[in-house]
């Protein structure tokens, strides 16, 4: 999935806005480097946008630079928008992922209907704990990650499944339900409590067989917060799209992945099956 359009024009925009103050300031990229103790290049990559820059590098900047009050403030809201928006891998561990994934439980409690079509992972809302140890276990994507307070993290918002008064979609490929995460055990609890979900009245669990023709390509997961918000994951960065014209898109893709899906007592069958193949 490519980075959302409105997010290329705000960084663009803060990038340009940062490197027009510095050409009225009359100092080179050199001298702000040195007074703020960073690299040229550093100072290149905000703004050229090669870089989102925090937002405490762009007050650092505008301490430099002394721009009126309202430029000041623009330039200031739209970093802390874009940071909001778009957070690394390595952010997201320096914070700790435990906290990351009570954030997300906040924001879930917060919404009324979750869509979440995954094509290579179980949903986080529907991991069993061994399950989702696997997950935050990964050598790469996870190191140093306090696997323990991250699964508990997860496994306190699984509650929300057992609120009526909220909704949810799930779509998952059959390519998620094949992918070993820990041992024959895990994966056969795993499908056994996906099955049982099924069945609460507020869950919708579809299944994508691979057998089923989709014309369009699962490039990638995402979750929809109402239709106020996408949350979409990738190895390295985890990124909130508010845009209307790309939550719109969402909604249409997921939309046509769910009704190539199976459901109910078809879908529980395909998992019953899976989990004989783990026996």
């Amino acid at each position: 999935m490519a980075i959302p359009e409105s997010f290329e024009r705000d960084r663009a925009e803060l990038a340009e806005g940062i490197r027009q103050l510095r050409a009225v300031s009359g100092m080179s990229g050199v001298s702000v480097a040195r007074r703020l103790g960073w690299s040229q290049a550093k100072v290149s990559k905000v703004e050229t946008g090669k870089v989102v820059a925090s937002s405490e590098d762009v007050r650092a900047l505008l301490d430099l630079y002394q721009p009126p009050i309202e430029v000041r403030e623009r330039l200031e809201e739209r970093a802390e928008a874009l940071n909001d928006r778009y957070a690394t891998l390595r952010m997201l561990r320096k914070r700790g992922l435990h906290r990351v994934q009570e954030d997300i439980g906040r924001n879930a409690r917060s919404t009324s209907v979750i869509r979440s079509f995954q094509p290579s992972l179980v949903p986080g809302l529907l991991q069993t704990p061994e399950y989702a140890r696997a997950v935050f276990g990964q050598p790469l994507t996870m190191e140093a990650t306090d696997v323990a307070r991250a699964v508990r993290a997860r496994l306190d918002r699984q509650t929300l499944l057992f609120d009526p008064e909220r909704e949810f979609h799930f779509v998952v490929t059959e390519a998620a339900l094949r992918w070993r995460m820990g041992d024959a055990a895990t994966m056969r609890a795993q499908l056994d409590r996906l099955a049982n979900l099924s069945t609460l009245e507020n869950v919708r669990l579809g299944v994508l067989p691979w057998s089923v023709f989709v014309p369009q390509v699962p490039k990638n997961g995402f979750t929809v917060l109402d239709e106020r918000e996408v949350s979409v994951e990738s190895f390295t960065t985890h990124r909130s799209i508010s845009e209307p014209r790309d939550i719109r898109f969402h909604l249409e893709i997921f939309q046509l992945f769910a009704d190539a899906a199976i459901y109910g007592d078809e879908a529980r069958a395909f998992l019953a099956e899976l989990t004989r193949e783990h026996a």
